[in-house]
């Protein structure tokens, strides 16, 4: 499993949510196959001088698109002395399959009747303010030009850089028998026939991994940031690549703070159990279970997303609470004067049980995710649901093993004992135990000797807490209907407030406001030609179809109506439509012209001129054989709420425009496709499918519960303390108006599967010892002094561990830390103070018979 991990891929690309046969992955993967990939990178510049035509602009801008765009003849030394790039990272530039900018950009003119495509601004860039101006006057007639290549004022201009992330094709090897030159192949017989069965294979592409993103930003990056460079702009990059490599920063960032929240449940480790096994074996157990399912994906050949970091908190909280409770157990009936064996015995006879049906709830839970459909749904269901089984199978069958070589409170032996002890395997476990103790002391004595300064090592040691717990039957008692009141009070607030709570994923909103993407976000949509691109894909299935002016009047006319009804959102649209209109206003010099021919032999004489004008262009815009096209939409960035139904209504459009077509051409398609539409269509089904997979999971626990507790009493009771940790996070995102974004929605299993965790352990507890003893009282006391303290404990750990979280720059990530450790903190409640009260109204008896129902504390108390 180890050499497995190493083969880990993890896959950034939105494809991977949707299953191959979706319509909207077949619609992008037919534009790719036809017009390669819509994932480049736009960098939008700021001149300093405030005009992006001066003769400094220009120049600058000319450098970098040369090196962009013959970055092949630079030299490997040049590349390492000026830009301090290997040739390792240079190498990823072989993704750039076109640069335009104001230095290389094209456009059309009228040579005597011949159409011509020159460049707008000459290799020599002029220096002469005068003929500077005249390029500036030329490109401002160029509509084309205005918010692509060049703000309205001429602040800002672009480089517009198309890549083929997205599009790069898994090429599969031959087979040598098979050889297109093979002898056994050549024959005299030269009688040329179809092959009828031949099926056409479909192109298949490589996922979109970090790895590839990562080197070409640093490419990029080193490009543009040199120091003549950032003397004259600011620069801001937009697209996947830009947000990737953004996301690669908050990555590192959350690791250092994933390394904190370590720290964190070390130190409380260390001072709840006093022992230096206490904090290394709940790690192992964490470490063993992520690397079986890290493993288990790579040796499966399946690539992963970023819900594999949810899979190993997921981990950690229900691993950490395991080995918490055994070992929690363990040390209360060390504290009472039993030995080791005896111990570690009825530790396990109290948690056994209950850790066997947190382990089958928790799984059945995370597996019910898998009925979204969705593949990534589905694989997180079932990889979550496996390492929290890979966590039991450690429990139950190593802890025990290890916890007899190296256990809390260990008692001085003998030394006849000692030197009999001290060989062979046994001899090793010691030193390397006494080593470990060494390393760890040297790092937690200066924090233990600081904390008990302050008085923190006084909070966290729980010398506390059995006092307070042994108050709990008392107070719960005294105060039974109010509390209860209040928790189902509480409950139905918050449920009223996940009701109103806003469902809205706007990626660069999900990041703070020091981070920079969001002021380039800012920039690009309110200068230029917008932060998110669409493509209506318009295929005829009928060679030259695209030709037919009946076919570009209704391009145009779409444009022309998705401009106007959505002017909110859509700042341009581009397409061939306008591409014949502009030749055709240039062909007859005269705007009067800037329309599309009625003749569809003028459409083919226009779109001839053009192609042998500027054939690179003609292609990125249309199908060799003119049956397919597309139009480019550029949007301005928002959240998914925003564009909910944005697509929906667009689409009636297009059926409404086209389907007047569908006589001439019966196989007529026009879908919407592009990453952003898919990424705004992700958000909506995320959505959908999250609350969907939610209610099957809290029904499949409460079903579960009732079954494995035996008492239809018992799950029932269980239902609402299970429920309210998560909905209070819902709820209080709904009442104080804080956007739920697909991160945060994710909290949900999380959160449910820690509450369900304690609240098992709890009940598990007490209808054991209600079985045992035949008295409430009993059972009640022995459940929290016991479970109350396993449960303090892992809420201190994870509570505190999570709590960390919030600190980090990306705001999904930091509502995840901030609801989750509130969440896990209300389960504590819950369960120590709600779950007694309702005992302490309904009095439930379990199936057991002759229980003495008195729980009367307040006189006990006395």
């Amino acid at each position: 499993m180890g050499f497995g991990a190493s083969r880990f891929v993890l896959d950034t690309s939105f494809d991977v949510w949707f299953s191959e046969s979706d319509p909207a992955i077949e619609a992008l993967d037919d534009f790719r196959d036809q017009f390669g990939s819509d994932d480049g990178l736009f960098i939008v510049y700021e001149a300093k001088d405030g005009d992006v035509f001066s003769n400094k602009s220009l120049t600058l801008i000319a450098e970098i698109t040369e090196s962009l765009d013959n970055y092949e003849q630079i030299s490997d030394d040049e590349w390492l002395n000026q830009y301090g790039l290997t040739p390792d990272i240079v190498e990823s530039l072989t993704h750039i399959k076109r640069v335009q900018s104001l230095s290389n950009i094209r456009i059309q003119k009228n040579d005597d009747d011949v159409l011509s495509s020159p460049r707008l601004v000459p290799k020599n860039i002029p220096s002469d303010i005068s003929k500077l101006s005249a390029i500036s006057s030329e490109a401002d007639d160029q509509p084309s030009l205005e918010l692509f290549m060049f703000s309205k004022d001429h602040r800002f201009g672009a480089i517009s850089i198309k890549t083929d992330f997205g599009a790069i094709p898994v090429f599969q090897e031959s087979d040598d028998d098979s050889s297109l030159f093979s002898d056994d192949d050549w024959s005299d017989d030269f009688d040329a026939s179809m092959d009828d069965s031949a099926v056409i294979q479909k192109i298949e592409y490589q996922p979109d991994e970090p790895a590839l993103y990562i080197p070409f930003m640093k490419a990029i990056t080193a490009i543009t940031e040199q120091p003549k460079m950032t003397e004259h702009f600011k620069f801001y990059p937009i697209g996947n690549s830009a947000m990737i490599s953004l996301a690669m920063d908050t990555l590192i960032q959350a690791a250092f703070l994933l390394v904190g929240m370590v720290v964190i449940i070390n130190l409380l480790l260390w001072t709840l159990f006093r022992s230096a096994s206490a904090v290394v074996l709940p790690q192992l157990a964490i470490g063993l279970s992520i690397l079986f399912v890290i493993g288990g994906l790579s040796w499966l050949n399946l690539a992963s997303t970023t819900l594999i970091a949810l899979t190993v908190m997921l981990v950690i909280a229900v691993g950490v609470a395991d080995c918490v409770h055994v070992m929690s157990s363990y040390l209360f009936f060390r504290r009472d004067g039993k030995e080791h064996d005896e111990a570690l015995s009825k530790a396990y006879g109290k948690t056994g049980v209950p850790i066997l049906l947190t382990t089958i709830t928790t799984m059945a839970g995370m597996s019910s995710l898998a009925a979204t459909g969705m593949p990534m749904f589905v694989q997180f269901g079932l990889s979550s649901a496996a390492g929290v089984f890979f966590a039991f199978l450690y429990t139950i069958y190593l802890l025990p093993v290890l916890l007899n070589y190296w256990h809390p409170m260990q008692i001085k032996k003998s030394s006849n004992e000692d030197t009999y002890n001290k060989k062979g395997i046994r001899a090793l476990a010691l030193l390397l135990k006494s080593k470990l103790l060494s390393f760890l002391c040297f790092f937690a004595k200066p924090l233990l000797s600081a904390s008990k300064k302050v008085g923190l090592t006084w909070l966290v040691s729980a010398e506390w807490l059995q006092p307070l717990l042994d108050r709990i039957p008392a107070f719960v008692e005294r105060f039974r209907y109010m509390i209860a009141i209040m928790f189902f009070g509480g409950f139905i607030v918050c449920l009223y407030g996940a009701t109103q709570v806003k469902i809205d994923s706007n990626l660069v909103e999900l990041y703070s406001d020091d981070v920079p993407i969001g002021q380039a976000y800012d920039i690009v949509d309110d200068n230029m030609m917008g932060t998110g691109n669409m493509v209506i894909v318009v295929d005829t299935a009928v060679s030259d179809g695209i030709m037919d002016p009946a076919v570009l009047s209704s391009m145009d006319r779409l444009q022309t109506k998705i401009e106007d009804s959505y002017s909110d959102y859509i700042i341009r649209t581009n397409s061939l439509a306008d591409l014949v209109k502009d030749t055709h206003a240039i062909m007859q010099s005269s705007e009067e012209f800037r329309t599309i021919p009625d003749s569809q032999i003028a459409v083919s004489q226009l779109l001839y001129l053009f192609n042998s004008s500027n054939p690179e262009e003609r292609r990125a815009l249309v199908s060799d054989d003119f049956s397919k096209s597309h139009i480019s939409v550029q949007l301005r960035n928002a959240g998914s709420e925003e564009y909910k139904d944005f697509f929906d209504e667009i689409q009636t459009d297009i059926n409404n425009e086209f389907n007047k077509l569908t006589a001439t051409y019966p196989e007529l398609k026009v879908q919407i496709t592009g990453s952003f539409a898919l990424m705004m269509r992700l958000a909506d089904d995320i959505s959908k499918n999250q609350f969907k997979s939610l209610a099957i999971a809290a029904v499949v626990i409460s079903l579960l519960m009732m079954l494995t507790l035996g008492s239809l009493q018992a799950g029932v009771m269980s239902i609402v303390p299970n429920l309210i940790p998560a909905t209070l996070a819902f709820g209080l995102m709904g009442l104080l108006g804080i956007s739920l974004d697909t991160d945060t929605l994710m909290i949900a299993p999380l959160i449910i599967g820690i509450a369900v965790d304690d609240t098992i352990h709890f009940i598990s507890h007490y209808r054991m010892s209600l079985a045992q003893n035949h008295n409430m009282k009993i059972a009640l006391v022995e459940t929290i002094k016991e479970v109350g303290q396993a449960v303090t404990f892992t809420t201190l750990i994870l509570g505190c561990g999570f709590f960390m979280l919030t600190f980090s720059d990306y705001l999904g990530l930091a509502k995840i830390g901030g609801f989750g450790s509130l969440a896990i903190f209300v389960a504590l409640l819950c369960d120590l103070l709600f779950f007694p009260a309702l005992i302490m109204i309904f009095k439930p008896k379990f199936g057991q018979k002759d229980v003495d129902d008195n729980l009367n504390f307040i006189e006990v108390s006395k």
